[in-house]
């Protein structure tokens, strides 16, 4: 006969322990998530301007010629990339506020703040409950190095919505049944591909879905090989969707890609690195490179041990971290070849900052999975301290700058109507050149609608905004 043991009945005092073990991990997440999101939001209400900006009198063009359709929106092209879901929120919420320009910054924050929020979930699921490492998940998401962004050039397709649909699609990952698993994985992943950045998700979900194929033909998984298959069929095709009337733009005119600087390539990338933990300003110097090349390395190893280890055996934590690697190496690689051409400096564009930001949780990750000779805690520590610098960093001049051209440069057009003399009074240029993008006549569509900076005290409440 086999004797069924009773569990054990935890005791008082071991309750009372683990609830105050818990308490105090939770309580500094918490205060990291409460100044870091503070100070972000703040400086969005502060700084952000009713008045569209350089690229975003382009993607908008559907809303000026009244044909903002669903479609018309998800599939328009950008550049290199596509609008995706971007501007949905737009579609709602411009009506209501008289297309107000500083629901852009507001709801890119919103999808700062949840992405952060489903990153401690991940790791919950991942790596157990909250630890007092865990402040790095705020401080690396929530950051001001990724200003730019928020106060430039608003485009909520970018960076800011992808980077939510990569952390929902690690989370899809973890669920058991492979048939819901599967469905949320190519349904998030075709919004990916279609959303900004989002496009390198496609090329990832054709490796997941070769492991999968991989790890059932050799019984790894119990998951029956043809399920495995059909996923990585409608994986390509997906990808392949992309490319129906698909027109190759690079960002920038001075485009080439170059075998005589191929070395230079990796040289970029690394000046990329190097921005997340490094505070501007900065300029170019071989301190600044060294260091790069050393987190550029270090990425590139974890990457190859998670790869490795994933060929081994399906393991979860290592999938999910050579997605997150995987994804921002992309990405870095195509700003490299593409914006190369504009010189090394270019690699410090604050905007690239946020698709930085799975790469960095990816190692944090990976720190967690290793006791490190039992000095994991302070190898945990130091980490943090990485981060907090261009993290706590406060790049209030870039932003001042921006912000206060925009409002110089509204207060003028709406008391003059002068395009070229507001961009000469002002000394700042809303639209490079102005009369591609019909910025005349889109001026003046704001106007006779009263929308935009020309609605009832929108001039007012931004100064006021800003006073505050």
């Amino acid at each position: 006969m086999t004797t069924i043991e009773s569990p054990a009945i935890p005791q008082p005092n071991q309750d009372v322990q683990a609830n105050r073990s818990r308490i105090g991990p939770t309580l500094a997440v918490a205060v990291a998530i409460l100044i870091s999101g503070s100070r972000l939001f703040l400086a969005i209400r502060s700084s952000s301007v009713n008045i569209f900006f350089m690229d975003q009198w382009d993607f908008l063009g559907p809303f000026f010629r009244h044909q903002a359709s669903f479609t018309d929106l998800f599939f328009m092209q950008l550049g290199i990339q596509r609008d995706g879901i971007g501007l949905f929120v737009d579609k709602f919420l411009y009506p209501l506020t008289d297309w107000n320009a500083r629901v852009d910054p507001f709801f890119i924050g919103a999808c700062l703040f949840a992405a952060m929020l489903l990153a401690l979930r991940l790791k919950y699921k991942l790596y157990g409950p909250l630890a007092y490492s865990d402040v790095a998940i705020p401080v690396t998401f929530l950051t001001l190095a990724q200003w730019e962004m928020l106060f430039n050039t608003p485009d909520p397709s970018y960076a800011g919505l992808p980077l939510l649909l990569m952390i929902l699609y690690c989370l899809a990952l973890l669920r058991r049944n492979s048939i819901i698993r599967y469905s949320l994985v190519l349904a998030l992943n075709f919004v990916l591909i279609f959303t900004g950045y989002g496009l390198f998700m496609g090329p990832i979900t054709l490796g997941v879905f070769l492991l999968e194929c991989y790890w059932s033909r050799r019984h790894l998984t119990t998951t029956p090989f043809g399920q495995a298959l059909a996923g990585l069929l409608v994986a390509a095709a997906s990808l392949g969707s992309f490319f129906i009337h698909y027109d190759f733009r690079p960002g920038v005119g001075c485009f080439q890609f170059s075998f005589l600087n191929l070395l230079q390539y990796p040289r970029f990338m690394a000046l990329m690195f190097s921005t997340f933990l490094i505070p501007r300003p900065f300029l170019l110097m071989m301190g600044v490179e060294i260091f790069g090349a050393v987190v550029l390395g270090v990425v590139l190893a974890v990457f190859g041990y998670n790869v490795f280890r994933l060929i081994k055996s399906p393991q979860p934590a290592h999938l999910i971290g050579a997605i997150l690697l995987s994804f921002t190496l992309l990405f870095t690689s195509n700003a490299s070849v593409g914006r190369l051409c504009m010189g090394l400096n270019a690699a410090f564009a604050s905007r690239y900052s946020t698709l930085l930001i799975p790469a960095f949780l990816a190692l944090y990750f990976f720190l967690l999975s290793k006791s490190w000779l039992a000095k994991r805690n302070l190898v945990l520590a130091i980490w943090v301290l990485l981060l907090l610098p261009a993290s706590l960093y406060k790049p209030w001049r870039e932003i001042h700058w921006f912000s206060e051209g925009k409002r110089h440069w509204a207060a003028c057009y709406v008391r003059t109507g002068d395009i070229r003399g507001c961009t000469q009074s002002t000394n700042f240029v809303l639209y490079g050149d102005f009369e591609l993008t019909h910025l005349q006549e889109k001026l003046d569509y704001l106007k006779q609608n009263h929308l935009n900076l020309f609605a009832a005290s929108s001039y007012g409440q931004d100064a006021d905004a800003h006073k505050k």
